[in-house]
């Protein structure tokens, strides 16, 4: 992998390819979140608690370290199907970007950051948090990830949210394809070679579900939208402690 593709990879947004992504229903997916600064959607993210979100730490680094862009400049939409419209818009009050971070590092690795809120969301049947996976989604299970994503490559960004399915591969089989060795590296593959269901631009962040549990957050795409190539994303039950300490 070239290092101008590894930067094209980090700074870059993400979205969901067509394929076999479905629209979400109202509800179905309570716990994703729009990330959105200065009003517009630049990411996609999960409430992990009623005051405390989680996203990629790329969508919100300023210099690709540990500095972030204003609290001040961002708000998230809760509870709603929809990016433009519905739900609740709260303003942000605190962004902490994991401190291992950094877009010089390998791609993906160390790629979350705490969003925590002016005041919590109130929780109701289209607004909850998720809780979160304390393991690794065993190799071949099924995966959900749902994000507002465009649905090809340089296309709009999608008004309703979206769902798909993808396959988790082992660590073993996820370093070796895409010649990363970091260990929470997380990467979900296609279920069939018709499947161009991957990240594009628009969806990074993106939860990706397993059980009912939250195991990991987008983080990049390789060789372009819907390739068929897996998607890479941060392992967050490898970063447990990291998670709860800070949004304590």
């Amino acid at each position: 992998m070239s290092p101008y593709l590894l930067t094209v990879i980090l700074v870059g947004l993400l979205t969901l390819a067509e394929g076999n992504r479905q629209p979400a229903d109202v509800g179905s997916q309570p716990y994703t979140i729009s990330l959105r600064r200065h009003g517009v959607h630049v990411c996609t993210g999960v409430l992990i608690t009623a005051k405390w979100g989680l996203t990629a730490g790329h969508c919100v680094s300023l210099g690709g370290g540990q500095q972030s862009y204003p609290p001040s400049s961002y708000t998230i939409r809760a509870g709603s199907i929809q990016r433009l419209a519905g739900g609740q818009l709260l303003p942000l009050s605190q962004i902490i970007i994991h401190k291992d971070y950094s877009s010089a590092g390998p791609a993906g690795a160390n790629d979350l950051a705490l969003l925590e809120l002016q005041t919590p969301v109130t929780l109701n049947a289209n607004t909850q948090p998720i809780d979160l996976g304390t393991a690794r989604p065993p190799a071949g299970s099924q995966v959900t990830y749902s994000g507002w994503g465009s649905s090809k490559a340089d296309g709009a960004l999608s008004h309703g949210l979206q769902v798909a399915t993808r396959q988790a591969l082992s660590a073993t089989a996820c370093q070796q394809e895409l010649f990363l060795e970091q260990e929470d590296l997380l990467c979900l593959s296609p279920v069939a070679e018709t499947d161009l269901s991957g990240l594009c631009s628009g969806d990074a962040g993106a939860p990706a579900v397993y059980e009912n549990q939250l195991v990991g957050i987008a983080a990049f795409f390789v060789s372009g939208c819907g390739s068929g190539q897996p998607d890479g994303y941060v392992d967050t039950t490898q970063h447990l402690e990291w998670i709860i300490v800070n949004s304590e």
